[in-house]
């Protein structure tokens, strides 16, 4: 018995070690997948990432789009560690996700937050304490300086001494700079209030005590020499404020306190207005920060966190073209240092350490009014709005955003009609239905500098066809992406222009009888069409923009109505599709009209427009159009910082165009779309036109559908 015994333990203890070499072995090759965010203009995936690929590297890239697309991955498990900045890991701590740990600070200085806040007075105002501040002279550094001085942070001295002025008939951004011009006698707080320029003038003349300290307070603009973070001090320190709000190192720049650099002004006779409602001298900080800005850290997964952490420690000291100096070049800690936390903490517990940082984002002056309520047409949307609303709000953006869930454009369409949401976005092609059987109307377009990336829609046909003119269009076959779309609309608008056909109401039966046959997807959900209409369809095969062209190109069709764009797509080689093998570009050509020698369109639109409902109220359209405007600034293709915080105008998740177009550059509003007159032929403006036929489509939304729509309304709440 003994012996069995004895070999039982020694199989056992083979068996223990076998388990231990395997599972070493296993660490040895384990890479950490480390989430890069690629810069225009320093391709540094391509550079240093192959280095990380050699024998015995234990990290490994995954691309992502921006920091919160990374961050977003580190969560789902796609990635294993990252670098975010102070709003991003806000966004993190939103999830309350307790399967990720901070275990590293990335630092540009010796110090343990990246910068604090404070309002410094002038010795000579007599201020001594917070409630003396009522009726003093204000110093700001003003409006959208830098990506690392949000609004939040911007605004918290604001939100925490002055007394709110309420006023649910104007905007949250508005009621801000009524709080701020009826408690402070002056102030200068230069630069763009809001993004659209009319509103933002308005807003300059109806609070004009905001900029009376200004050097130039009819301008009020960046170009002030009291705007941004050194201006402000200058505003205090010529005697033009009494009070200025700044950060640390500015102050300590500005007042000779440290450095060799000498003092633009006496610092014995300014003093800081600490939190406590106490004096301190400027060479005296402690216990005096309103406010301090988290330094940038590394978001790991917990369990691999202590892994990452040992490895991290090692940076510092890597040899040139070794993976642990590609990883520190990736990181971009080179000109920094990397501090390991001496206990890994979740997101909030970090964001707690920093004074003031994480309760800046829940002070608001006034109870929110609203929400802009978005509602999005599929789950893939959901997701992107979701993390948008997660980044708006780390932001400071007013109103707040809401996400409803919904099953369909026409379903989202029919929710704003209805008021269970306030916003959907459309494609060109859904403009019409969206205008003619729901009452919407467009507040914003998309906006692309690029008038090429515009939605142009054009009468092809192949360049050998005999087909010259719109006339000749007459008894010939035709494809058509989407009943009612951009194509359909349009030639409809240019023969009737031209009297081809009559001006009846039913664009069915004039398009019907005037091509011989079509392929019109879409079609048969309307009443008593001519069966010609689907002649030339196959199922789907030939429905969506794609489709069209393939009716075109197969031979099934003589023209086909679709945008430019989707000739290059599906030609010389630019497409996959067995269909598309040895098409042309040159084997197609556009139908121009009257009016046109080179560029030939039937129409162009905007690449997308967000709409709402006509009777929105004008204080719910402006603040609607402030925060998309906003939006569209901070996360757009003109974004200030070093690397994308979040990109709305890309793809998402490996599918372009989701709730925004990828070539979009940022919103305008839409009056400035109806001031341009460069292009002639505006999708926008041409189904604008009064209309004298009603539809009877919407009746197919029952009762069963407005119930859905309550339930939408009460899951988003």
């Amino acid at each position: 018995m003994a012996i069995r015994n004895c070999s039982a333990w020694r199989w056992f203890m083979v068996f223990c070690a076998c388990v231990l070499v395997f599972s070493n072995a296993c660490e040895a090759l384990q890479k950490y997948r480390i989430c890069v965010t690629e810069k225009s203009n320093n391709k540094k995936y391509n550079k240093y990432c192959p280095l990380l690929e050699k024998s015995g590297a234990k990290a490994t890239c995954i691309l992502g789009h921006s920091r919160l697309d990374c961050l977003r991955k580190v969560l789902q498990g796609q990635a294993d560690f990252g670098v975010f900045e102070a709003e991003d890991i806000i966004v993190a701590s939103s999830y309350k996700n307790a399967d990720v740990l901070i275990t590293n600070e990335i630092r540009r200085f010796n110090t343990p937050f990246a910068y604090e806040v404070y309002p410094v007075v002038r010795r000579s105002s007599n201020i001594t304490r917070i409630s003396q501040l009522r009726g003093k002279k204000f110093c700001h550094s003003g409006y959208g300086y830098e990506p690392d001085w949000t609004k939040v942070i911007s605004q918290y001295f604001e939100a925490r001494v002055v007394t709110p002025v309420c006023d649910a008939d104007v905007t949250a951004v508005e009621n801000d700079l009524k709080s701020t011009s009826q408690f402070f006698k002056a102030a200068c707080k230069a630069g763009p209030r809001v993004p659209d320029r009319k509103l933002d003038t308005k807003l300059m003349r109806t609070y004009p005590n905001l900029c009376k300290l200004c050097s130039n307070p009819s301008d009020c603009s960046v170009n002030d020499k009291y705007w941004g973070p050194v201006g402000t001090l200058y505003c205090l320190t010529d005697g033009a404020g009494d009070v200025a709000w700044a950060k640390l190192p500015d102050i300590e720049y500005h007042f000779g306190i440290v450095g060799e650099e000498p003092s633009h002004a006496p610092a014995e006779e300014y003093s800081y207005l600490c939190v406590d409602d106490k004096l301190a001298p400027l060479n005296n900080t402690e216990n005096c920060a309103w406010l301090s800005r988290p330094w940038p850290a590394v978001i790991v997964r917990r369990e691999v966190a202590e892994s990452v952490q040992q490895i991290l420690s090692f940076l510092k000291t890597a040899q040139p073209q070794t993976w642990y100096w590609a990883l520190e070049e990736l990181l971009e800690i080179h000109a920094q240092t990397i501090v390991p936390l001496d206990s890994m903490m979740v997101p909030d517990d970090y964001l707690q350490k920093a004074p003031g940082f994480l309760s800046a984002n829940s002070l608001a002056q006034c109870e929110p009014s609203g929400k802009v309520r978005i509602c999005t047409k599929t789950s893939s949307e959901m997701n992107k709005c979701d993390l948008l609303q997660r980044a708006a709000k780390a932001y400071g953006i007013e109103p707040q955003l809401e996400c409803l869930a919904g099953w369909k454009t026409e379903f989202c369409m029919k929710a704003v009609q209805e008021n269970f949401a306030d916003v959907v976005t459309t494609h060109p092609d859904d403009l019409y239905v969206g205008y003619r059987e729901f009452g919407l109307r467009p507040l914003l377009y998309e906006y692309t500098k690029n008038l090429r990336s515009v939605h142009r829609v054009a009468a092809v046909v192949h360049t050998n066809s005999p087909i010259k003119n719109i006339k000749d269009l007459e008894g010939k076959r035709a494809c058509f992406t989407v009943y009612n779309g951009v194509g359909w609309n349009s030639i409809l608008s240019v023969l009737r222009s031209k009297m081809l056909v009559p001006s009846t109401c039913s664009s069915t039966t004039a398009l019907g009888e005037f091509f011989s046959a079509s392929c019109v997807p879409g079609v048969n959900m309307s009443q008593n069409f001519p069966s010609s209409l689907e002649a030339l369809c196959e199922n789907d095969l030939y429905s969506g923009e794609t489709g069209a062209f393939r009716c075109l190109a197969a031979g099934k069709g003589e023209v086909a109505f679709i945008e430019l764009k989707t000739i290059k797509e599906n030609t010389d080689g630019a497409s996959s599709e067995a269909w598309t093998d040895g098409l042309k570009s040159n084997n197609f050509r556009a139908l121009c009209l009257d009016d046109q020698t080179e560029e030939c369109y039937l129409s162009w639109a905007t690449p997308g427009q967000v709409l709402i409902r006509s009777n929105t109220t004008d204080v719910k359209k402006t603040e609607i159009s402030i925060a998309l405007m906003e939006l569209g600034n901070l996360f757009g293709k003109s974004q200030k910082a070093p690397t994308a915080e979040f990109q709305m105008f890309a793809p998402f998740d490996n599918e372009n165009n989701v709730l925004f177009h990828d070539v979009t550059h940022h919103f305008e509003e839409y009056a400035s779309l109806q001031e341009d007159k460069a292009m002639a032929h505006n999708y926008e403006r041409m189904i604008e036109a009064p209309s004298q036929c009603s539809s009877a489509r919407t009746m197919r939304f029952s009762h069963i559908t407005l119930l859905a729509l309550l339930f939408l309304h009460l899951i988003s709440d």
